[in-house]
């Protein structure tokens, strides 16, 4: 069964923006290093100051072990004085997941 990270952010008032660039560069990061993600989605509340992640991994371990990688301690190191509350991630299953054809 694949396998959902999901992450949390809340930046501080004037990061939201600094934030949503480098969590960008972040996701691009792990795509490149980590071949069983199929899909990831960043979305964020400008309003909130909050930014959520879902990556979609087919090998759950993988996923759970990504806050153990050097990409994720160097996001981290780059976004923590910017951030508002402490990084937050969650493990779900995968129950559904539709493509509409376009």
């Amino acid at each position: 069964m694949a396998h959902v990270g999901h992450s949390w952010l809340k930046t501080k008032p004037g990061s939201y923006k600094k934030v949503c660039e480098r969590y960008h560069r972040f996701a691009e990061e792990i795509i490149a290093h980590n071949k069983d993600i199929h899909d990831v989605v960043i979305a964020g509340n400008p309003a909130q100051n909050t930014i959520e992640g879902f990556a979609i991994w087919e090998n759950a371990t993988h996923a759970a072990n990504l806050e153990d990688t050097n990409d994720f301690a160097v996001f981290l190191a780059d976004v923590e004085s910017e951030l508002a509350e402490p990084f937050k991630r969650n493990d779900l299953d995968l129950l559904f997941r539709m493509k509409i054809k376009v």
